[in-house]
């Protein structure tokens, strides 16, 4: 059998640094998408309509991108955090068992 360790604390704190990361993605998906083309237009005028279309097709794009991102940490804390808790409690369960036993280790 091949030794096993993990180190819950760290999996949990890499769980709590994806959670603020996810927060930090959904606030510049909010702002993306605030910061519409509907800005530029005043700019470019009637010549620069074609950009403005192109912008903002790219800028709703690069939103649902953040928010896929966001997704993607909030997720991976959630894994992480309840994998250092499930380890945490098996590691727990079996000294428990373990100890039971009276078999001295």
């Amino acid at each position: 059998m091949t030794e096993f360790s993990a180190t819950t604390a760290g999996i949990a704190a890499f769980g709590a640094t994806a959670a603020t990361l996810a927060t930090q993605a959904e606030a510049a998906g909010a702002a993306a998408a605030v910061a519409g083309p509907a800005l530029l237009g005043p700019v470019f005028g009637l010549i620069g309509g074609e950009f403005v279309a192109a912008f903002g097709g790219a800028q709703t794009a690069h939103a649902a991108q953040l928010e896929r991102l966001a997704s993607a940490w909030a997720s991976m804390s959630e894994a992480a955090i309840t994998t250092a808790a499930t380890y945490d409690t098996t590691d727990d369960a079996t000294a428990a068992t373990l100890s039971a036993t009276g078999v001295a280790s």
